[in-house]
């Protein structure tokens, strides 16, 4: 009995450590489509892509840095990476909601210094993001956020221009995506930073119920609304900070 017992225990312990995420403090990777029924509702993973607008969805702009020619005297700066001859900028840019010190450089191809863990130390975080053109901005550049709360890194993808309103700004240009099983079909499920700030838990969440590849109105959710599916009701009940999870009542 004793036995039978452990076995049991053994078995739950195997189920749940399946479905929660593993506190490595790395970039999430998830597959498409994984869902565990843990606590309240279901948990779907979702997987990153770097296409911003998904479904047609509109994005407002965020406000990114300003190119200092040296740094702030309050800003925190610690320790800088080593000189490269190529020319810097200072600032510190927030985004979901903590505020990192960067630098860009216009190298070949240009660089962005993120100090991701926000200690002013800009040696022991990763190598700097290069932009994907020659030009410092505009161009896109992929980082990496540390989301505090949930213990994990997960990738962003963003457009940086210089404003006539002032400074560099930017849109992401990535999104979260999966699919939802209802009645035997699968219906796509997609977050998306629309409000720019890193955050996807204060943006709604779409399912493409009719299948149109079009965000309809009555297909976003935020939590605590519904929609029917094939006759049967979805809630949303919460998205996480990162976009790495939403979680539906089926």
């Amino acid at each position: 009995m004793a036995r039978f017992a452990a076995l049991v225990l053994l078995a739950m312990f195997c189920f749940i450590a399946a479905c929660t995420k593993p506190d490595t403090g790395k970039t999430g990777k998830v597959d498409s489509g994984k869902i565990c029924n843990i606590e309240k509702g279901t948990l779907v993973e979702l997987k990153p892509s770097p296409e911003g607008f998904p479904l047609g969805l509109s994005v407002s702009q965020g406000f990114a840095i300003h190119m200092f020619d040296t740094p702030g005297a309050n800003q925190g700066f610690r320790k800088f990476p080593h000189e490269t001859g190529f020319k810097r900028y200072y600032d510190e840019f927030t985004i979901a909601g903590k505020a990192h010190l960067v630098i860009t450089e216009e190298s070949n191809p240009p660089r962005l210094y993120f100090d991701e863990n926000r200690n002013g130390d800009l040696t022991d975080d990763r190598p700097p993001f290069e932009g994907e053109k020659q030009n410092l901005v505009p161009n896109n550049y992929s980082i990496q956020i540390l989301y505090e709360d949930e213990k994990v890194v997960a990738p962003y993808r963003l457009w940086m221009f210089s404003s006539p309103m002032g400074g560099v700004r930017f849109y992401p240009t990535c999104h979260w995506q999966s699919t939802v099983p209802v009645n035997g079909n699968r219906y796509k499920i997609v977050a998306f930073d629309a409000n720019a700030d890193g955050d996807y838990s204060n943006d709604a969440v779409v399912i493409d119920v009719n299948g149109n590849d079009k965000a309809d109105e009555d297909e976003k959710l935020t939590p605590g609304q519904s929609l029917s599916i094939d006759g049967q009701r979805v809630t949303l009940l919460s998205i996480s900070p990162s976009g790495l999870t939403v979680r539906l009542e089926l």
